[in-house]
């Protein structure tokens, strides 16, 4: 009995995955594994039986409380290894490099600012483009392996969260690659910190600089990329858009009060004023006979700040203030505006718990979120207020994975080992929709079900299951064989180990059939006695239970 790939697939596997996924079957009731499965990235057999030991709120708050920086898996990410490939070629200096292609450990996750500066200078530093975008590779290949294996697995789920809200593409060009590790850093920094501390910072970071080219806003006139993503996506959101509505800042309400609702396009001109200035230190021409220092690190350019008197939001900005003031005056209003609780909320709510979420829990959670809006862990209490919630507990699974989450819970459940050498796996999830870290809008990845919920994009769910354990994927390995309990002889036995490792319940006998119908009619016939046959009826029948409603569903 050996599995044939492409007749599995036609054999009816799409259908099923068809007719459950897009028509919505979830189940009324909530699967133990639920929680799990929503505040990280998929329960396994040892992260469940660890949590249903302490239950869910101990379990949140030795999760809240785990540090940013973890030995175990600094130590794995030490002994990884990543391909670069390149030809041999030439710069337009005629300066020669070969070609290249090993494999190699990490060399940027750590680096700091300075060290990434030769990344950027053309005239001193002549090498492959490879070369210079190899640390926003590293966080890609990286990603991977903290989904899998990071024991902080809440605080990777809310830095992804984190990586869409404040959407860089690292493969933009060799700025924002060369820097986006130290992004990443950031933003897992500050995942469960203050919000205000982390707008200021996301605005500073290099790759943000440059992916929206605040690094090269002078006065007269300024850029208005970052600033316009700034209130549309980065604290108000499009809703508190007041532009269809009114073009005359005082006809905004609240605006002659003080503090404006929403925001028209001039608060967003005023904005990228108060942002001149905010740079880089590269080494750039500034004037006759001064360049700015080459730090590789954030750089404020007073020349190049308009400091004119604005009005943002209805609120007064006097001219001449002291260096920085604008933009940190417009980071603390942003921050602090009702607007941005709700909006953020809505966000947090949809991610850990429904594409719709219940307004009750948005209200209370933009409460927690403005009443400790001075807190160091103002996000962590926000996050408490939504999990320890009746709403969290009480709604079943409704959202669909996203392929990163579903590629990444898929190894967690198979106990794969993920080291993700060649960067398959970004390609296979690029087929399903989804650019780890190369999402080209600012938008960041769609955080619906209706958007993935598509046959085009389903059946690349069919090939990232297929494809997970294979060597072209290049990405984790597992021996299902071995992991299999000797007792375990049958095909039917086979599929409910697995269908338990996937969903955390006792599956159903029909489930079972189901799914030992698609390579044998008999459910008690028995596996294949070689290896390799058993492996490869084993990683078609595991990739059919990761197609279930059940494990699809958070």
């Amino acid at each position: 009995m050996i599995l044939n790939r492409r007749a599995f697939t036609v054999s009816g596997l799409s259908l099923l995955l068809m007719g459950t996924v897009l028509s919505r079957v979830a189940s009324a009731s909530v699967p133990i594994s639920t929680p799990l499965n929503r505040l990280t990235f998929g329960a396994s057999h040892n992260s469940l039986a660890s949590f249903l030991k302490v239950g869910l709120q101990e379990w949140l708050d030795r999760e809240l409380a785990k540090p940013a920086s973890e030995p175990k898996l600094a130590a794995r990410l030490s002994k990884a290894k990543l391909m670069i490939e390149y030809d041999a070629d030439k710069d337009d200096k005629n300066r020669n490099w070969k070609a290249r292609k090993e494999l190699i450990p990490y060399q940027y996750l750590n680096a700091d600012g300075a060290e990434l500066l030769p990344l950027l200078d053309y005239d001193k530093s002549f090498m492959s483009y490879e070369e210079r975008i190899r640390p926003g590779r590293e966080v890609q290949a990286a990603a991977l392996i903290r989904a899998v294996h990071a024991d902080a697995q809440l605080r990777e789920v809310i830095t992804q969260f984190w990586h869409d809200h404040f959407n860089v593409n690292s493969q933009r060009d060799e700025h924002t690659a060369a820097y986006f590790g130290l992004y990443d850093a950031m933003l897992r920094e500050n995942a469960f910190g203050n919000f205000r501390q982390m707008l200021g910072a996301v605005a500073r970071s290099p790759s943000m600089l440059f992916y929206l080219n605040n690094e090269a806003s002078k006065a007269s006139p300024a850029n208005e990329n970052f600033a316009r993503e700034l209130f549309e996506l980065h604290t108000l959101g499009a809703g508190n858009y007041f532009n269809d509505r009114t073009t005359v800042w005082s006809e905004v309400p609240g605006a002659k009060q003080g503090l404006a609702a929403g925001y028209i396009d001039q608060d967003v001109y005023e904005a990228a004023r108060a942002l001149t200035g905010w740079s880089f230190g590269d080494g750039r021409y500034l004037a006759e006979g001064d360049n700015a220092p080459s730090t590789g690190e954030f750089l404020y350019i007073d020349g190049w700040h308009d400091p004119y008197q604005k009005r943002i939001l209805g609120v007064e900005f006097k001219a001449n203030a002291a260096p920085m003031a604008d933009g940190e005056k417009l980071f603390e209003i942003l921050a602090h505006h009702p607007g941005t609780a709700k909006f953020l909320c809505t966000k947090l709510c949809r991610r850990l718990l429904a594409d719709e979420p219940p307004e009750a829990l948005v209200e209370s959670a933009a409460k927690t979120w403005l009443s400790q809006i001075d807190a160091p862990d103002q996000i962590a209490q926000v996050i408490r207020t939504i999990v320890l919630s009746p709403e969290f507990s009480a709604t079943p699974p409704q959202k669909l994975k996203r392929p990163f989450e579903f590629l990444a819970s898929f190894y967690r459940a198979t106990g794969a080992d993920v080291s993700s050498p060649s960067l398959g796996y970004v390609w296979e999830l690029s087929k399903a929709g989804w650019n780890q870290h190369e999402f080209r809008p600012p938008t960041g990845h769609p955080d619906k079900s209706d958007y993935w919920a598509n046959t085009n994009l389903i059946s690349g769910y069919v090939n990232l299951a297929l494809n997970a354990l294979e060597d072209g994927n290049d990405a984790g390995k597992a021996n299902l064989a071995a992991a299999l309990p000797a007792d375990k002889t049958k095909l039917s036995d086979a599929v409910r180990h697995w269908l338990m490792a996937f969903q955390g319940d006792d599956p159903s006998d029909e489930a079972v059939k189901n799914i030992v119908t698609l390579v044998a009619e008999n459910p008690e016939e028995a596996l294949p006695d070689n290896l390799q046959d058993r492996e490869n009826v084993l990683r078609g029948l595991v990739a059919a239970a990761a197609l279930t409603p059940q494990f699809l569903y958070r």
